[in-house]
């Protein structure tokens, strides 16, 4: 049982400056305050911030369709297996050489050759290099997204731990970044989810860009024909293409001429488009997690996990939505500490975008 003793007065003022105060009592040993206000979501906010200074943290929750403000000791998360030294930078290291790796395997491939012409070791570890800043930047300007949301919000939180892959298969698995304080309102975990996909979204589109005025070759239909026989005589396989990527292309169309889409800055657009599409799910701890819990119940927000997980699975990512799935399991729900006030009308009309996003750079795994 918490009492608080040593602070009990302290707390009372904090709450009492912010907040019109029926009744005061201890339940299963927690302070909790019974108000008579209906709009909290600013004053919540500055009460936040005083009773950090003591210490403690406050939660409003609504109970018998009245509003609760229950008071905790705030105990700073501790990250044991995140302590050793310069381990952000030691994972960039890491991250960023297998990624160039990844770059310069794909640009030594046979069927580079064959559509882009003969290419020296220069060219290979240029090629290699633009795929690496391309993919590191998208992944990067992501975590730096949602650090700024942190910020603006007035967390603190780790600096972003890159998670490195395998060479010719998945170069890398994206990074993470872990707040340090809990989220006081739906408005903050909206921004703090939606930050980063918007950031990589927007990387990845000007990428793109790039990527179609170089990459990407005009055709005869013949000529993209053999090209096909080629790939496939290789055993390759071809990538389905995002419907954002479809677009561009079709704003730099030839007429007469059929887009043959490859190269290795190419890949790092189109996991970019996957990524963000993917992170966009509200499902484990993605970031989509956060942005629709900002406005869903939890109980709608577990549907709306397993409906996604429905969706990944019927879109042919099977051993992705198994692997979500068995971590969900392990993840327990964290609203935010103010549970009562809710999300802002800008925000739900940002859903929108969410979804628009979401269309724009899914695809399913549906390879040929």
């Amino acid at each position: 049982m918490e009492v608080y003793y040593d602070k009990l007065d302290e707390i009372k003022q904090a709450v009492e400056r912010y907040f019109t105060i029926e009744d005061v009592f201890y339940e299963a040993g927690t302070l909790t305050f019974l108000i008579t206000d209906k709009e909290i979501k600013e004053r919540f906010k500055r009460l936040y911030q005083d009773l950090k200074k003591l210490g403690f943290i406050p939660a409003a929750r609504k109970q018998d369709g009245r509003i609760v403000i229950r008071v905790f000791r705030y105990r700073e998360p501790v990250f044991k297996p995140l302590k050793m030294k310069n381990l952000p930078l030691i994972l960039f290291l890491v991250t960023f050489v297998i990624v160039a790796a990844d770059g310069f395997l794909r640009a030594s491939s046979p069927a580079y050759e064959i559509f882009y012409g003969k290419t020296t070791l220069i060219d290979k570890l240029a090629e290699a290099l633009f795929f690496t800043v391309a993919l590191m930047m998208i992944i990067g300007l992501h975590e730096l997204g949602h650090l700024i949301a942190a910020k603006k919000g007035g967390m603190e939180a780790t600096l972003p731990y890159f998670i490195p892959g395998i060479p010719g298969i998945m170069p890398t698995f994206g990074a993470v970044i872990f707040q340090k304080e809990p989220i006081v309102n739906r408005d903050e975990m909206f921004d703090l989810g939606i930050s980063g996909p918007v950031m990589s979204f927007v990387i990845s589109l000007l990428i793109a860009l790039f990527a179609i005025r170089t990459s990407v070759i005009w055709m005869t239909p013949d000529e993209y024909q053999k090209a096909i026989e080629i790939i496939r005589s290789m055993h390759g396989i071809f990538l389905p293409t995002p419907l954002i990527l479809d677009l561009l292309i079709y704003l730099f169309r030839v007429p007469g001429k059929l887009p043959f889409v490859s190269g290795a800055v190419m890949f790092a657009v189109w996991l970019g488009f996957f990524i963000t599409a993917l992170n966009l799910f509200p499902i484990w701890q993605l970031d989509g997690s956060k942005i629709f819990r900002s406005l869903l119940t939890a109980k709608q927000h577990r549907i709306a996990n397993y409906v996604s997980l429905a969706i990944l699975a019927l879109a042919g990512h099977v051993l992705i939505a198994l692997l979500f799935f068995f971590l969900m399991s392990r993840t327990p729900d964290i609203p935010p500490l103010d549970e009562v006030s809710p999300l802002s009308r800008g925000r739900k009309l940002a859903f929108i975008g969410v979804f628009l996003m979401i269309a724009l750079s899914f695809v399913p795994a549906i390879y040929s």
